[in-house]
């Protein structure tokens, strides 16, 4: 292995790849596509594009009150899209009436499609008011809801962004995984796997120890497997020396199961912990960062397994 990465690397020792790769850490691992998925945000907005319109005879109603129940009335398509405008996706919820009520009265909402009695539409009618809604139609200058409802969506995206920044680093080597692995004659690439499949759908036997863990990749190629773990780490959360730990004990448990095993990793958190990285290279087999990878030492890895 050491010979490899010297060849990649242009390194003269174990000490010179440990340097390059501290000094090619990449502080970040956004790209541009990280802020918003717009195509998400355009479908989400797409699919209810009727029942938006709907309300757009609302603007600026002169009789704000009975336009509503008339839409509510005829047109109950419109009431999972409700909580959208309060960027809220649930569509049954509760409500605190009244907080200075003693009894604390709670209303039930319920904005799944379906007629409503005369009853639960005062009760929507109120829950305009009450949340500003009304007010907002007729007083906050929107000639579109459509495009409200845009940017309504944009703000409840921010919080996908936690979840794409906790896969980012897998969905970012997706692409660049299944090109090599396809280059080198790997028949199977599976993402977000765990090891149970592969036994089911394979026939290829993995004992108790890792059966129910989950994979970010698994290569499949004649007897060869080849599991490749990535992660980014910023600098938040595990200590280094727990991540380290970690990775090494998979790797023993999978070369007890016949599989190799290569780990990506990249981050500002690795700056000044050499030691750790040290640990990493000295105890598993294949330890690349980005850079790496984009040099090509992937590919030479995968190559040769």
């Amino acid at each position: 292995m050491k010979e490899l990465y010297i060849e990649f690397l242009n390194a003269e020792n174990e000490e010179s790849i440990i340097e390059k790769f501290h000094n090619t850490l990449v502080d970040t691992n956004r790209g541009y596509d990280f802020f918003v998925d717009w195509d998400k945000i355009r479908k989400h907005v797409e699919k209810h594009k009727i029942e938006f319109n709907i309300l757009n005879s609302l603007i600026g109603s002169k009789q704000f009150d009975n336009d509503l129940r008339e839409i509510l009335l005829n047109y109950p398509r419109v009431l999972p899209v409700i909580p959208i405008l309060l960027a809220i996706r649930d569509l049954n919820f509760k409500v605190i009436r009244d907080f200075t009520d003693k009894n604390l009265d709670i209303v039930n909402y319920d904005f799944n499609i379906r007629p409503l009695t005369l009853e639960e539409i005062d009760g929507i009618v109120e829950f305009f008011d009450k949340t500003g809604l009304k007010r907002f139609f007729l007083e906050m200058g929107t000639k579109s809801i459509l495009d409200y409802v845009m940017g309504v969506e944009v703000g409840m995206d921010t919080h996908a962004r936690k979840n794409r920044s906790g896969n980012r680093m897998e969905l970012l080597l997706k692409p660049i995984i299944e090109d090599i692995a396809v280059k080198n004659g790997f028949e199977e690439v599976l993402f977000q796997k765990n090891f149970k499949y592969i036994e089911t759908n394979y026939g290829i036997e993995v004992n108790s120890s890792i059966k129910n863990r989950k994979a970010d990749f698994i290569l499949i190629k004649d007897n060869k497997k080849v599991n490749i773990e990535v992660n980014f780490y910023s600098g938040t959360g595990s200590k280094p020396q727990e991540i380290v730990d970690s990775y090494i004990e998979r790797q023993n448990e999978l070369k007890n199961n016949g599989f190799e095993f290569i780990w990506i990793t990249d981050g500002e958190g690795w700056r000044g912990q050499k030691n750790q990285i040290h640990k990493g290279f000295e105890k598993i087999d294949y330890l690349l960062n980005l850079h790496f990878v984009r040099l090509g030492l992937l590919e030479g890895i995968l190559c040769r397994i």
